[in-house]
This record gives C-alpha cells, structure tokens and sequence, in this order.
C-alpha cells in the first residue's frame, strides 16, 4: 500500500470513534480509581473527549474546527453557548480556588468606609461577575462570604443574598465571555460590542439607583 501524508477514508473512518473511548476511558479509569462511579461528573468526561475531538481534526483551523464540531453535535449557536458556560463555570472554581475571589472582596471593603458595606458588596459582585462571566458562579462565591460579613453586622440573609444577586446579574448581562451574550449575538447576528452599548443603557441607570439607595441605607 502506497505510503500517502494523510489518513485514508477506511483508518480516519474508525480512528473517528476515538473520542467515544476516550469518553468511556476516562469516566471509567476515574470512578475504578476513586472506588465511587458517581464521583465523577458525566460532564467532565464528555468535555475532555469534546477537547480531543477537536484536536485530532487536520487541515482547519481552530475556530472552524470548533464550528465544526458544534454543527456536528447540535446546533452551533447554542452548543458554543454551552461551551462558554463550562468553561465560565471552570474559571470561576479556580479563581475561588486561588483565592482571587475573596482577595477582591477584601480588597474593595478595605478601600471603603465601614458604612459603605453594603455598596461595597455590590460592587465587587458587579465586577467580579463582569470579569468570570457567569451571575450563578458569583453568587455561588460571594454569598458565603457576604453572608459572614452580613451576620457579624446584623444584616437580614436575605437582604444580603439580593445585593449579590443584583450585581451578578449586572455583570453577566454585559460580560464578553457570558454564555447568554454569546449566544445572543451569534443568533440575531450583531457584535458584542453593539451589544454592550444597547445593554449598558439598560442596566446601568438602574445599576446606580441600586447604588444610591445602598449608600443611603448604609
């Protein structure tokens, strides 16, 4: 057989199935390992084989590659929006693992008075949700540490949780790397940045009035 630079049809064929047993070798390998077939998240497994699906493609580039892949599995807009999603979620878990979520808490409160509490709070929940990407993953982080700083000061749990919930929302509305921005944009066919402008008249005004009255309650 005549020795050629590219895979023929009948071993690119079969060599096709590789990410299925890349998927069952790595749930199965993890959960004989861990002794416990429910320690390991379906969904990891299946990001990993999705990783090496794109990677073994040849001859695109990535970002058509991903398209591929995306159009292949379901529809390319919304499947995109649930690969943004993972990934939004995996940097929120390492940026709470290092430690960069409550160094930006603690840095924003010690900038400001005792009685700007309250508008502290919602600012780092705006920016930090601006900068992960993802409302669920912020108030996922910042409400245990709002919630102790609540308590310390007698402040209602609840009242607490709706100035993260506020700024979560704000800034995932208008982050670049939101799931439900990406998906938006690429659906109805317009930029991030058009977005941003029309979304940012939006929210901001009642961003501020949010603000205001944190200030005037602290």
């Amino acid at each position: 057989m005549q020795a050629t630079s590219t895979y023929s049809p009948r071993v690119w064929g079969w060599f096709g199935l590789s990410p299925l047993l890349v998927f069952l070798i790595t749930y199965l390998v993890t959960s004989i390992v861990s002794g416990d077939f429910y320690r390991m998240p379906i969904t990891v497994a299946f990001a990993v084989a999705s990783a090496f699906a794109i990677a073994i493609t040849r001859g695109i580039k990535l970002e058509d590659r991903i398209r591929q892949f995306s159009r292949g599995a379901a529809d390319h807009n919304i499947l995109l929006m649930i690969w943004i999603f993972i990934l939004a979620g995996a940097f929120a878990t390492g940026a709470k693992s290092m430690g960069a979520i409550d160094a930006t808490v603690n840095v924003i409160l010690s900038l400001l008075p005792s009685s700007f509490l309250l508008p502290g709070l919602f600012i780092a929940s705006c920016f930090i949700s601006l900068s992960i990407g993802t409302s669920v993953g912020t108030v996922v982080a910042l409400v245990p540490i709002a919630l102790g700083i609540g308590e310390s000061i007698g402040l209602p749990a609840a009242y607490i949780t709706a100035v993260i919930t506020g700024g979560a929302f704000f800034g995932d509305n208008l982050s670049f790397i939101s799931d439900t921005t990406i998906a938006a944009t690429r659906t109805q066919g317009c930029s991030m940045q058009d977005k941003f402008k029309v979304n940012i008249l939006i929210v901001l005004p009642a961003a501020l009035i949010a603000l205001g009255i944190y200030l005037y309650q602290g």
